[in-house]
Protein backbone atom coordinates (compact mmCIF):
# COMPACT_ATOMS: atom_id res chain seq x y z
CA UNK A 1 0.00 0.00 0.00
CA UNK A 2 2.82 2.40 0.85
CA UNK A 3 4.57 1.65 -2.46
CA UNK A 4 1.36 2.28 -4.39
CA UNK A 5 0.69 5.53 -2.52
CA UNK A 6 4.25 6.71 -3.18
CA UNK A 7 3.86 5.88 -6.89
CA UNK A 8 0.59 7.82 -7.03
CA UNK A 9 2.20 10.82 -5.33
CA UNK A 10 5.10 10.77 -7.80
CA UNK A 11 2.68 10.50 -10.72
CA UNK A 12 0.60 13.43 -9.49
CA UNK A 13 3.68 15.61 -9.03
CA UNK A 14 4.90 14.86 -12.54
CA UNK A 15 1.51 15.44 -14.13
CA UNK A 16 0.98 18.67 -12.19
CA UNK A 17 4.21 20.05 -13.63
CA UNK A 18 3.00 19.38 -17.18
CA UNK A 19 -0.40 20.92 -16.38
CA UNK A 20 1.17 24.11 -15.00
CA UNK A 21 3.21 24.51 -18.19
CA UNK A 22 0.10 24.13 -20.33
CA UNK A 23 -1.67 26.84 -18.34
CA UNK A 24 1.37 29.08 -18.87
CA UNK A 25 1.05 28.47 -22.62
CA UNK A 26 -2.33 30.20 -22.38
CA UNK A 27 -0.92 33.40 -20.85
CA UNK A 28 -1.41 36.24 -23.40
CA UNK A 29 1.63 37.54 -25.24
CA UNK A 30 1.31 40.95 -23.58
CA UNK A 31 3.06 39.39 -20.58
CA UNK A 32 6.15 38.55 -22.65
CA UNK A 33 9.29 40.64 -22.25
CA UNK A 34 12.62 40.99 -24.01
CA UNK A 35 15.96 39.94 -22.52
CA UNK A 36 19.02 40.64 -24.67
CA UNK A 37 17.03 40.14 -27.85
CA UNK A 38 15.36 36.93 -26.62
CA UNK A 39 11.60 37.07 -26.22
CA UNK A 40 10.82 35.60 -22.81
CA UNK A 41 7.37 34.38 -21.86
CA UNK A 42 6.09 32.72 -18.68
CA UNK A 43 6.13 29.25 -20.23
CA UNK A 44 9.69 29.71 -21.56
CA UNK A 45 10.89 30.74 -18.12
CA UNK A 46 9.19 27.69 -16.62
CA UNK A 47 10.74 25.34 -19.19
CA UNK A 48 14.20 26.78 -18.59
CA UNK A 49 13.81 26.27 -14.84
CA UNK A 50 12.46 22.76 -15.42
CA UNK A 51 15.43 21.86 -17.61
CA UNK A 52 17.17 20.79 -14.38
CA UNK A 53 14.28 18.43 -13.63
CA UNK A 54 14.34 17.09 -17.20
CA UNK A 55 18.08 16.42 -17.05
CA UNK A 56 17.76 14.80 -13.63
CA UNK A 57 15.00 12.48 -14.88
CA UNK A 58 17.14 11.49 -17.86
CA UNK A 59 20.13 10.73 -15.66
CA UNK A 60 17.97 8.62 -13.36
CA UNK A 61 16.83 6.62 -16.41
CA UNK A 62 13.17 7.38 -15.77
CA UNK A 63 12.73 7.75 -19.52
CA UNK A 64 13.96 5.12 -21.93
CA UNK A 65 15.62 6.25 -25.16
CA UNK A 66 13.47 6.19 -28.30
CA UNK A 67 14.51 6.96 -31.87
CA UNK A 68 12.29 10.08 -32.15
CA UNK A 69 14.38 11.55 -29.29
CA UNK A 70 17.44 11.46 -31.51
CA UNK A 71 15.56 13.04 -34.41
CA UNK A 72 14.35 15.91 -32.20
CA UNK A 73 17.86 16.53 -30.85
CA UNK A 74 19.32 16.48 -34.38
CA UNK A 75 16.61 18.87 -35.58
CA UNK A 76 17.52 21.41 -32.85
CA UNK A 77 21.23 21.01 -33.60
CA UNK A 78 20.61 21.58 -37.32
CA UNK A 79 18.44 24.65 -36.59
CA UNK A 80 21.32 26.11 -34.58
CA UNK A 81 23.85 25.34 -37.33
CA UNK A 82 21.56 26.74 -40.05
CA UNK A 83 20.98 29.88 -38.00
CA UNK A 84 24.72 30.46 -37.84
CA UNK A 85 25.19 29.83 -41.57
CA UNK A 86 22.38 32.18 -42.64
CA UNK A 87 23.10 34.95 -40.12
CA UNK A 88 26.84 34.43 -39.45
CA UNK A 89 26.22 36.15 -36.15
CA UNK A 90 26.77 34.40 -32.86
CA UNK A 91 24.09 36.53 -31.20
CA UNK A 92 21.44 35.60 -33.82
CA UNK A 93 22.52 31.97 -33.60
CA UNK A 94 22.03 31.92 -29.84
CA UNK A 95 18.66 33.67 -30.08
CA UNK A 96 17.23 31.45 -32.82
CA UNK A 97 18.81 28.22 -31.61
CA UNK A 98 17.95 28.95 -27.98
CA UNK A 99 14.32 29.78 -28.68
CA UNK A 100 13.82 26.54 -30.62
CA UNK A 101 15.70 24.59 -27.96
CA UNK A 102 13.04 25.75 -25.48
CA UNK A 103 9.93 25.62 -27.67
CA UNK A 104 10.78 22.30 -29.31
CA UNK A 105 13.37 20.46 -27.22
CA UNK A 106 12.44 21.31 -23.65
CA UNK A 107 8.70 21.14 -24.35
CA UNK A 108 9.14 17.72 -25.98
CA UNK A 109 11.33 16.24 -23.25
CA UNK A 110 9.21 17.73 -20.46
CA UNK A 111 6.23 15.74 -21.76
CA UNK A 112 8.46 12.68 -22.13
CA UNK A 113 9.45 12.86 -18.46
CA UNK A 114 6.15 13.90 -16.87
CA UNK A 115 3.48 11.85 -18.69
CA UNK A 116 4.64 8.25 -18.70
CA UNK A 117 1.48 6.14 -18.50
CA UNK A 118 -2.10 6.29 -19.81
CA UNK A 119 -3.28 7.13 -16.29
CA UNK A 120 -0.82 10.04 -16.20
CA UNK A 121 -2.42 11.40 -19.35
CA UNK A 122 -5.90 11.03 -17.85
CA UNK A 123 -4.83 13.00 -14.77
CA UNK A 124 -3.31 15.64 -17.04
CA UNK A 125 -6.54 15.98 -19.02
CA UNK A 126 -8.54 16.40 -15.83
CA UNK A 127 -6.17 19.07 -14.49
CA UNK A 128 -6.14 21.11 -17.71
CA UNK A 129 -9.88 20.74 -18.41
CA UNK A 130 -10.79 24.11 -16.79
CA UNK A 131 -8.27 25.89 -19.04
CA UNK A 132 -9.59 24.17 -22.17
CA UNK A 133 -13.19 24.94 -21.21
CA UNK A 134 -12.39 28.58 -20.43
CA UNK A 135 -10.58 29.01 -23.77
CA UNK A 136 -13.46 27.49 -25.74
CA UNK A 137 -16.08 29.62 -23.98
CA UNK A 138 -14.11 32.83 -24.55
CA UNK A 139 -13.65 31.99 -28.25
CA UNK A 140 -17.40 31.51 -28.66
CA UNK A 141 -18.21 34.67 -26.67
CA UNK A 142 -15.84 36.77 -28.78
CA UNK A 143 -17.18 35.33 -32.04
CA UNK A 144 -20.83 35.92 -31.15
CA UNK A 145 -20.42 39.33 -29.51
CA UNK A 146 -17.93 40.64 -32.11
CA UNK A 147 -15.85 41.97 -29.23
CA UNK A 148 -12.35 40.76 -28.23
CA UNK A 149 -12.09 39.98 -24.52
CA UNK A 150 -8.74 38.59 -23.39
CA UNK A 151 -6.26 40.67 -25.40
CA UNK A 152 -7.76 44.10 -24.58
CA UNK A 153 -7.80 43.12 -20.90
CA UNK A 154 -4.17 41.96 -21.03
CA UNK A 155 -3.18 45.16 -22.87
CA UNK A 156 -4.89 47.26 -20.21
CA UNK A 157 -2.95 45.45 -17.49
CA UNK A 158 0.47 45.60 -19.16
CA UNK A 159 0.24 48.60 -21.47
CA UNK A 160 1.40 46.43 -24.38
CA UNK A 161 -0.46 45.76 -27.62
CA UNK A 162 -1.03 42.15 -28.60
CA UNK A 163 -3.32 39.76 -30.41
CA UNK A 164 -4.24 39.53 -34.09
CA UNK A 165 -3.34 42.41 -36.34
CA UNK A 166 -6.97 42.64 -37.41
CA UNK A 167 -10.26 41.17 -36.23
CA UNK A 168 -11.88 39.50 -39.23
CA UNK A 169 -15.53 38.54 -39.62
CA UNK A 170 -16.48 35.37 -41.47
CA UNK A 171 -19.97 33.98 -42.01
CA UNK A 172 -21.38 36.55 -39.57
CA UNK A 173 -18.99 35.69 -36.71
CA UNK A 174 -15.86 37.49 -35.62
CA UNK A 175 -12.91 35.11 -35.47
CA UNK A 176 -12.54 34.25 -31.78
CA UNK A 177 -8.99 34.00 -30.50
CA UNK A 178 -9.05 33.94 -26.65
CA UNK A 179 -5.48 34.29 -25.30
CA UNK A 180 -3.38 32.93 -28.18
CA UNK A 181 -2.02 35.39 -30.76
CA UNK A 182 -4.04 34.20 -33.79
CA UNK A 183 -7.42 32.50 -34.34
CA UNK A 184 -5.95 29.69 -36.41
CA UNK A 185 -3.58 28.77 -33.56
CA UNK A 186 -6.43 28.76 -31.04
CA UNK A 187 -8.59 26.65 -33.31
CA UNK A 188 -6.02 23.94 -33.97
CA UNK A 189 -5.08 23.95 -30.26
CA UNK A 190 -8.67 23.23 -29.20
CA UNK A 191 -9.22 20.72 -32.01
CA UNK A 192 -6.24 18.64 -30.83
CA UNK A 193 -8.08 17.85 -27.57
CA UNK A 194 -11.21 16.36 -29.18
CA UNK A 195 -9.83 12.81 -29.72
CA UNK A 196 -8.05 12.89 -26.35
CA UNK A 197 -11.17 13.61 -24.31
CA UNK A 198 -13.29 11.37 -26.53
CA UNK A 199 -11.19 8.27 -25.79
CA UNK A 200 -9.65 9.05 -22.39
CA UNK A 201 -12.31 7.08 -20.51
CA UNK A 202 -13.13 10.03 -18.27
CA UNK A 203 -16.59 10.67 -16.87
CA UNK A 204 -18.60 13.64 -15.71
CA UNK A 205 -17.85 17.29 -16.40
CA UNK A 206 -14.18 16.96 -17.50
CA UNK A 207 -15.20 14.89 -20.50
CA UNK A 208 -18.52 16.53 -21.39
CA UNK A 209 -17.49 20.18 -21.07
CA UNK A 210 -14.03 19.66 -22.57
CA UNK A 211 -15.53 18.00 -25.64
CA UNK A 212 -17.90 20.94 -26.04
CA UNK A 213 -14.99 23.35 -25.59
CA UNK A 214 -13.03 21.55 -28.31
CA UNK A 215 -15.98 21.90 -30.68
CA UNK A 216 -16.21 25.60 -29.83
CA UNK A 217 -12.87 25.90 -31.61
CA UNK A 218 -15.01 26.15 -34.76
CA UNK A 219 -15.80 29.74 -33.68
CA UNK A 220 -12.24 30.69 -34.64
CA UNK A 221 -13.69 30.47 -38.15
CA UNK A 222 -10.49 28.80 -39.24
CA UNK A 223 -10.45 26.26 -42.06
CA UNK A 224 -7.63 24.33 -40.39
CA UNK A 225 -9.52 24.15 -37.08
CA UNK A 226 -12.76 23.03 -38.71
CA UNK A 227 -10.94 20.48 -40.83
CA UNK A 228 -9.21 19.18 -37.70
CA UNK A 229 -12.52 18.88 -35.85
CA UNK A 230 -14.29 17.17 -38.76
CA UNK A 231 -11.46 14.75 -39.54
CA UNK A 232 -10.89 14.04 -35.85
CA UNK A 233 -14.59 13.30 -35.31
CA UNK A 234 -14.72 11.07 -38.40
CA UNK A 235 -11.70 9.07 -37.27
CA UNK A 236 -13.25 8.66 -33.81
CA UNK A 237 -16.39 7.40 -35.53
CA UNK A 238 -14.36 4.99 -37.65
CA UNK A 239 -12.75 3.54 -34.53
CA UNK A 240 -16.26 3.04 -33.10
CA UNK A 241 -17.04 0.95 -36.19
CA UNK A 242 -13.74 -0.97 -35.95
CA UNK A 243 -14.66 -2.07 -32.43
CA UNK A 244 -18.04 -3.38 -33.62
CA UNK A 245 -17.47 -4.71 -37.16
CA UNK A 246 -15.37 -7.85 -37.22
CA UNK A 247 -13.74 -7.43 -40.65
CA UNK A 248 -13.05 -3.70 -40.38
CA UNK A 249 -9.50 -2.64 -39.44
CA UNK A 250 -7.29 0.44 -39.34
CA UNK A 251 -4.95 -1.16 -41.87
CA UNK A 252 -7.76 -1.13 -44.41
CA UNK A 253 -8.40 2.55 -43.71
CA UNK A 254 -4.74 3.52 -44.11
CA UNK A 255 -4.54 1.50 -47.31
CA UNK A 256 -7.66 3.14 -48.74
CA UNK A 257 -6.42 6.65 -47.90
CA UNK A 258 -3.04 5.89 -49.46
CA UNK A 259 -4.67 4.65 -52.66
CA UNK A 260 -6.94 7.72 -52.78
CA UNK A 261 -3.96 10.04 -52.37
CA UNK A 262 -2.00 8.30 -55.14
CA UNK A 263 -5.00 8.38 -57.49
CA UNK A 264 -5.71 12.08 -56.92
CA UNK A 265 -2.04 13.05 -57.12
CA UNK A 266 -1.53 11.16 -60.37
CA UNK A 267 -4.79 12.07 -62.11
CA UNK A 268 -5.24 15.70 -61.02
CA UNK A 269 -3.33 18.59 -62.55
CA UNK A 270 -3.38 20.57 -59.30
CA UNK A 271 -2.49 17.74 -56.93
CA UNK A 272 -4.04 16.48 -53.69
CA UNK A 273 -3.03 19.42 -51.48
CA UNK A 274 -4.29 22.09 -53.89
CA UNK A 275 -7.65 20.34 -54.17
CA UNK A 276 -7.89 20.05 -50.38
CA UNK A 277 -7.08 23.73 -49.86
CA UNK A 278 -9.44 24.83 -52.62
CA UNK A 279 -12.51 22.95 -51.39
CA UNK A 280 -11.88 22.87 -47.62
CA UNK A 281 -11.13 26.57 -47.12
CA UNK A 282 -13.65 29.07 -45.78
CA UNK A 283 -11.93 31.94 -47.57
CA UNK A 284 -11.14 31.68 -51.28
CA UNK A 285 -8.51 34.44 -51.09
CA UNK A 286 -6.55 32.71 -48.30
CA UNK A 287 -6.94 29.38 -50.10
CA UNK A 288 -5.41 30.81 -53.29
CA UNK A 289 -2.68 32.45 -51.23
CA UNK A 290 -1.74 29.06 -49.73
CA UNK A 291 -1.44 27.61 -53.23
CA UNK A 292 0.92 30.45 -54.12
CA UNK A 293 2.89 29.88 -50.90
CA UNK A 294 3.49 26.28 -51.94
CA UNK A 295 4.42 27.27 -55.49
CA UNK A 296 6.94 29.99 -54.68
CA UNK A 297 7.94 28.77 -51.23
CA UNK A 298 8.98 25.37 -52.52
CA UNK A 299 11.10 27.12 -55.16
CA UNK A 300 12.87 29.04 -52.38
CA UNK A 301 13.50 25.74 -50.60
CA UNK A 302 14.86 24.17 -53.79
CA UNK A 303 17.27 27.09 -54.15
CA UNK A 304 18.45 26.80 -50.51
CA UNK A 305 17.98 23.11 -49.62
CA UNK A 306 20.54 22.61 -46.85
CA UNK A 307 20.38 25.60 -44.53
CA UNK A 308 17.41 27.60 -45.82
CA UNK A 309 17.25 31.39 -45.80
CA UNK A 310 16.80 31.97 -42.06
CA UNK A 311 14.41 34.81 -41.26
CA UNK A 312 15.19 36.73 -44.44
CA UNK A 313 12.36 37.75 -46.74
CA UNK A 314 11.50 34.95 -49.16
CA UNK A 315 11.38 35.52 -52.92
CA UNK A 316 7.92 35.93 -54.44
CA UNK A 317 6.19 38.15 -57.01
CA UNK A 318 5.84 41.84 -56.11
CA UNK A 319 2.06 41.58 -56.15
CA UNK A 320 2.19 39.10 -53.24
CA UNK A 321 2.34 41.82 -50.61
CA UNK A 322 1.85 39.61 -47.54
CA UNK A 323 4.87 37.77 -46.17
CA UNK A 324 2.59 35.32 -44.32
CA UNK A 325 3.73 31.71 -44.71
CA UNK A 326 0.97 29.38 -43.53
CA UNK A 327 2.67 26.01 -43.92
CA UNK A 328 4.65 24.75 -40.93
CA UNK A 329 6.49 21.84 -42.54
CA UNK A 330 7.49 23.94 -45.54
CA UNK A 331 8.57 26.94 -43.46
CA UNK A 332 10.88 24.68 -41.44
CA UNK A 333 12.63 23.77 -44.68
CA UNK A 334 12.55 27.39 -45.87
CA UNK A 335 14.17 28.79 -42.72
CA UNK A 336 16.52 26.01 -41.69
CA UNK A 337 16.82 23.57 -44.58
CA UNK A 338 15.17 20.38 -45.74
CA UNK A 339 16.93 18.17 -43.11
CA UNK A 340 15.04 19.91 -40.27
CA UNK A 341 11.67 19.31 -41.94
CA UNK A 342 12.55 15.66 -42.57
CA UNK A 343 13.72 15.15 -38.97
CA UNK A 344 10.59 16.78 -37.47
CA UNK A 345 8.27 14.88 -39.81
CA UNK A 346 10.14 11.65 -39.13
CA UNK A 347 9.81 12.05 -35.36
CA UNK A 348 6.09 12.77 -35.75
CA UNK A 349 5.47 9.80 -38.03
CA UNK A 350 7.44 7.44 -35.76
CA UNK A 351 5.50 8.64 -32.72
CA UNK A 352 2.10 8.11 -34.38
CA UNK A 353 3.03 4.67 -35.72
CA UNK A 354 4.52 3.57 -32.39
CA UNK A 355 1.52 4.59 -30.29
CA UNK A 356 -0.88 3.04 -32.82
CA UNK A 357 0.99 -0.28 -32.75
CA UNK A 358 1.31 -0.23 -28.95
CA UNK A 359 -2.45 0.30 -28.60
CA UNK A 360 -3.12 -3.20 -29.96
CA UNK A 361 -1.28 -4.70 -26.97
CA UNK A 362 -3.07 -2.67 -24.31
CA UNK A 363 -6.26 -3.35 -22.31
CA UNK A 364 -9.42 -1.96 -23.97
CA UNK A 365 -9.59 1.26 -21.90
CA UNK A 366 -5.95 2.13 -22.53
CA UNK A 367 -6.15 1.00 -26.14
CA UNK A 368 -8.86 3.58 -26.87
CA UNK A 369 -6.82 6.33 -25.21
CA UNK A 370 -3.71 5.52 -27.26
CA UNK A 371 -5.79 5.50 -30.44
CA UNK A 372 -7.10 8.93 -29.44
CA UNK A 373 -3.52 10.14 -29.01
CA UNK A 374 -2.57 8.81 -32.46
CA UNK A 375 -5.59 10.55 -34.03
CA UNK A 376 -4.83 13.82 -32.25
CA UNK A 377 -1.20 14.00 -33.39
CA UNK A 378 -1.98 12.80 -36.93
CA UNK A 379 -4.76 15.36 -37.43
CA UNK A 380 -2.62 18.10 -35.86
CA UNK A 381 0.26 17.25 -38.23
CA UNK A 382 -2.13 17.29 -41.20
CA UNK A 383 -3.45 20.70 -40.17
CA UNK A 384 0.08 22.09 -40.13
CA UNK A 385 -0.03 22.06 -43.93
CA UNK A 386 -2.00 25.31 -43.61
CA UNK A 387 -0.69 26.66 -40.29
CA UNK A 388 2.58 28.23 -39.18
CA UNK A 389 3.30 27.53 -35.51
CA UNK A 390 5.24 29.77 -33.20
CA UNK A 391 5.94 30.04 -29.47
CA UNK A 392 3.06 28.60 -27.34
CA UNK A 393 1.38 26.66 -30.15
CA UNK A 394 4.75 25.26 -31.24
CA UNK A 395 5.52 24.17 -27.67
CA UNK A 396 2.12 22.46 -27.33
CA UNK A 397 2.60 20.46 -30.53
CA UNK A 398 5.94 19.11 -29.33
CA UNK A 399 4.55 18.45 -25.84
CA UNK A 400 1.84 16.40 -27.51
CA UNK A 401 4.45 14.62 -29.61
CA UNK A 402 6.57 13.95 -26.52
CA UNK A 403 3.80 12.24 -24.58
CA UNK A 404 2.92 10.31 -27.74
CA UNK A 405 6.46 8.94 -28.01
CA UNK A 406 6.47 7.96 -24.33
CA UNK A 407 3.16 6.11 -24.60
CA UNK A 408 4.22 4.50 -27.87
CA UNK A 409 7.67 3.30 -26.80
CA UNK A 410 7.43 3.04 -23.02
CA UNK A 411 3.86 2.41 -21.82
CA UNK A 412 3.49 -1.15 -20.55
CA UNK A 413 0.25 -3.13 -20.69
CA UNK A 414 -1.60 -3.34 -17.41
CA UNK A 415 -0.89 -6.61 -15.62
CA UNK A 416 -3.60 -9.22 -15.98
CA UNK A 417 -4.62 -10.58 -12.58
CA UNK A 418 -3.99 -14.29 -12.15
CA UNK A 419 -7.06 -16.39 -11.58
CA UNK A 420 -6.80 -18.87 -8.70
CA UNK A 421 -6.54 -22.47 -9.79
CA UNK A 422 -9.72 -24.44 -9.10
CA UNK A 423 -9.41 -26.83 -6.21
CA UNK A 424 -10.54 -30.35 -7.21
CA UNK A 425 -13.18 -31.98 -5.06
CA UNK A 426 -11.79 -34.75 -2.82
CA UNK A 427 -12.53 -38.37 -3.65
CA UNK A 428 -14.61 -40.29 -1.15
CA UNK A 429 -12.46 -41.29 1.79
CA UNK A 430 -9.74 -38.76 0.95
CA UNK A 431 -8.86 -35.56 2.73
CA UNK A 432 -9.45 -32.23 0.94
CA UNK A 433 -6.19 -30.94 -0.61
CA UNK A 434 -4.38 -28.59 1.68
CA UNK A 435 -5.70 -30.27 4.85
CA UNK A 436 -4.28 -33.04 6.97
CA UNK A 437 -6.19 -35.50 9.13
CA UNK A 438 -5.12 -35.62 12.71
CA UNK A 439 -3.68 -39.09 13.55
CA UNK A 440 -5.67 -41.12 16.02
CA UNK A 441 -4.11 -41.92 19.37
CA UNK A 442 -4.62 -45.41 20.72
CA UNK A 443 -5.59 -45.63 24.28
Amino acid sequence: MRVRAAANDDSMKRVSIAAVVLYLLLVPQQFNFDVAGILMSPYRIALLVLSIYIASSALKSKVRFAWPDLLVVLAIAWITLASYVTSQSLADTLVQGGSHLVDIGLAYFLARTTIQTPDDLRKFLILVAPGIIFTGVIVAAEAISHRPIIHPLASALTGKFGGPGRWDVRMGFMRGVASLPHPILTGIFLASFLPLYMFAGLRGWPKAFSLIASLLGAFTMSSAAMLGLVVGALLCGYNWLVERVANLTWKQFVGAITMLYVMVESSSNSGFYNLLVRYASLNSVSAYNRVLIWKYGSQNVADNPWFGIGYANWDRPDWMHSDSFDWFWLILALRFGIPVAILALGATLMGVVAVALRSSRMPPRDRRLLIGVAISVAVFALGLNSVSLWMASLAWFFMLLGLTVTLGFQAAPAPVPMRPMPVPAPMPGQDRPGTHSRPSIAR
